[in-house]
Parts: structure tokens; sequence; C-alpha cells
């Protein structure tokens, strides 16, 4: 190899090397999913856990399969569940923050089609800080998570 090709080689893997974020993404998001819907629903729910590198707030979400989202959590007062929105989701960084059945939750509302097992669909997070990042929702059988 002559020497200009040789350096030339070099400083390419040293401009690549360079723009590398060799600390990873700064969201994380593992496993959302979302039961299928009986026949006329028009409201679902998407759960997920998701994990920031840094600290940042959930602002909102947004996807095609339904007019709009929102998020809401459920707790028990005097023996009532409760479901309450949650105009934002603090997220501590590189801490698992959980929506799962009985938690904290995003609902879809006026589904535009049902969801139905199998079906993949993008949804789009909105942060504070971080760039948005849309995910690929698994619907899978009613009741079998």
């Amino acid at each position: 190899m002559t020497r200009v090709l040789r350096n030339l080689v070099i400083a390419g893997f040293v401009l690549m090397a360079g723009g590398c974020n060799s600390s990873g993404p700064t969201v994380n998001v593992e496993d959302p999913w979302a039961n299928a819907t009986p026949a006329g629903a028009t409201i679902g729910a998407v759960y997920l856990k998701i994990t920031t590198r840094d600290a940042d707030t959930l602002l909102s979400a947004t996807t095609t399969v339904a007019d709009h989202i929102e998020m809401h959590t459920n707790s028990e007062e005097n023996g009532m569940m409760q479901m309450r929105p949650l105009s934002n989701v603090p997220l501590a960084a590189g801490k698992p923050f959980t929506f799962a059945p009985g938690g904290a939750h995003f609902m879809l509302v006026d589904l535009r089609q049902p969801l139905t097992a199998g079906l993949r669909f993008p949804m789009t997070l909105e942060f504070e800080h971080a760039p948005a990042q849309t995910i690929q929702v698994q619907v899978v059988e009613l009741g079998s998570r």
C-alpha cells in the first residue's frame, strides 16, 4: 500500500471515529406493546419501559392509529382505582420508567383502526431535551400478557 493511500485510509478512520458517539443512545425504549382491541373499541393502551442516559422529561406521544395519545397513571385511593392524566413524565438519568398494566400507560384515544394481534404501528415520543424517537409498537392477543 502506498504511503498516500495508507494515510488517506487512516484519516478516514479518524474522521469516522470522531463522529461516533461511544456513549450510546440518549433514550432506550424496551418492549413497546399494546393489547388487541375488541370490535368497536375507540381506545387502546400502550406499555413499555423507557430509560434515558441523562435526566429528561417525556412530554407527549403521537401515532398514526389514533387521533391523540394521553399519558395516564392509575392509583388506589380510598379503596377505589383512580386514573389521572400525566401532563409529562420526569425521567431520572439511568433509571427505567415503566408503563405497565395497572400503572402508568399511554391511552390511545379515538382509534382510527382496530388494533389486531400481529399489527405493528409507529409511535413517536417527544422529550424536553432528547430528540424525538419513533418506535414500533407490537399488538398482542388480548390477555396474553
